[in-house]
C-alpha cells in the first residue's frame, strides 16, 4: 500500500497542508501599503479588509418567499416577455454588415474521445487558421440549434430558438465576439457572433486589435499572443439577466459563460485547433478598446484559438 506521505519531499507536503490547514493574524494589517492576496486569506478574522467577492455570494443568495423575485421572474411569463425573448439579438439589416459563415469544418472524433483529448494549448505555431474551422467553434459555442412556436393568449403564435449552451430563462446574456488576428477568408478586426442569423457582424475594423492585445497580460510568458490566430471574447449584458432574477442573475450570467467556453474547447479540439481560457486582462484597457461601458456591458472572459 503506498505511503500517505510519500519520502520524497515530505517536508514540503507538510508545509503545504500547514498552509491551508490554519491561519495567522498579522498585526495592524490593514496598515500595510502591498496588501497581497495570501495577506488577506491570513486575516479572514479580521475586519481589516473588505470581504466583497464574498459579499457577492451573499448577495446573490435566493430567499424563500421573496415577494420582488417571484414577481420579476412572473412577469417574464407574460405576452409581451415572450416577444422580447423572441427577438433576443435580433440586429436591424442595416445596422452593420454580414459576413454569412462557411458550412464549417469537419469534427474528427466523438464526444467521449474529445472530452479526453482535450487539453489547454498554449504554444501556437502562428500559422492562421480557417473561417470554416472559426465557424465551427462558434456554431458550438452558441448557435441556434433548434425552434419552436409559442402559443399566446391571443391564439396568435411565436417562433423562439434554442441554443447549443443553455441560459437561465432563456434570456441568453453573453454575446460572442470574435477578434480576429488570422483567419483565412476574414480581414483582421473584431466581429459579433449573430447567432439567429448565423453570421458575423463587424464591431471594429483591425485598428482595435494592438490595444485589445495590449490589455492582455503575459504573466508567465506561457502564451504567444502575437501568434494565436483568434480570441474569442465573451461579453456580458449582466441586466438581461438581472431584470428578470436580481443580483442572482449575475451569478446565472457566469454559468452561462463557463458553459460557452466549455464548447469552445471542444469544439476547437474536434477540429485539430489549440485553445486556451485566459482571463488575465486589465479591464478597463479592453473595455476602451472593444468600447465597452464596463457595467452594462463588458468583458467576462477570452479564450484563444490557434494552429498546434
Amino acid at each position: 500500500m503506498r505511503d500517505a506521505v510519500p519520502s520524497t519531499g515530505s517536508a514540503l507536503i507538510q508545509t503545504s497542508v500547514a498552509t491551508s490547514a490554519y491561519r495567522t493574524m498579522s498585526p495592524h494589517a490593514s496598515g500595510v501599503g502591498l496588501q497581497t492576496n495570501s495577506m488577506r486569506y491570513e486575516n479572514l478574522s479580521s475586519d481589516a479588509f473588505p470581504r466583497i467577492a464574498e459579499e457577492f455570494l451573499i448577495a446573490t443568495r435566493m430567499r424563500r418567499w421573496n415577494r420582488a423575485d417571484l414577481l420579476s421572474i412572473g412577469y417574464y411569463f407574460s405576452d409581451v416577455m415572450a416577444v422580447v425573448q423572441s427577438r433576443q439579438d435580433r440586429l436591424p439589416s442595416n445596422s452593420m454588415s454580414r459576413i454569412h459563415l462557411p458550412e464549417g469544418a469537419e469534427v474528427r472524433s466523438g464526444l467521449a474521445e474529445t472530452i479526453l483529448n482535450r487539453r489547454s494549448g498554449r504554444e501556437f505555431s502562428g500559422a492562421p487558421t480557417s473561417l470554416d474551422e472559426v465557424a465551427t467553434v462558434l456554431r458550438f459555442a452558441g448557435s441556434v440549434t433548434a425552434e419552436a412556436d409559442i402559443e399566446l393568449t391571443d391564439g396568435s403564435q411565436l417562433t423562439t430558438g434554442f441554443r447549443s449552451v443553455p441560459s437561465a430563462g432563456g434570456l441568453y446574456p453573453v454575446e460572442i465576439w470574435l477578434g480576429a488576428l488570422r483567419v483565412n477568408g476574414l480581414e483582421q478586426g473584431i466581429y459579433r457572433y449573430l447567432p439567429v442569423e448565423d453570421a458575423l457582424a463587424q464591431q471594429t475594423n483591425a485598428d482595435a486589435l494592438p490595444p485589445l492585445l495590449a490589455s492582455f497580460d503575459p504573466q508567465d510568458g506561457g502564451i504567444d499572443f502575437d501568434k494565436a490566430a483568434a480570441a474569442l471574447l465573451l461579453v456580458g449584458t449582466p441586466w438581461r439577466s438581472m431584470r428578470k432574477y436580481g443580483p442572482r442573475g449575475m451569478r446565472l450570467m457566469l454559468h452561462e459563460a463557463g458553459g460557452i467556453s466549455q464548447n469552445m474547447h471542444l469544439a476547437a479540439t474536434g477540429v485539430g485547433l489549440e485553445s486556451v481560457d485566459f482571463s488575465g486582462f486589465y479591464d478597463d484597457e479592453a473595455h476602451e478598446a472593444l468600447q465597452l461601458d464596463g457595467v452594462h456591458r463588458n468583458l467576462l472572459h477570452t479564450v484563444l484559438l490557434g494552429a498546434a
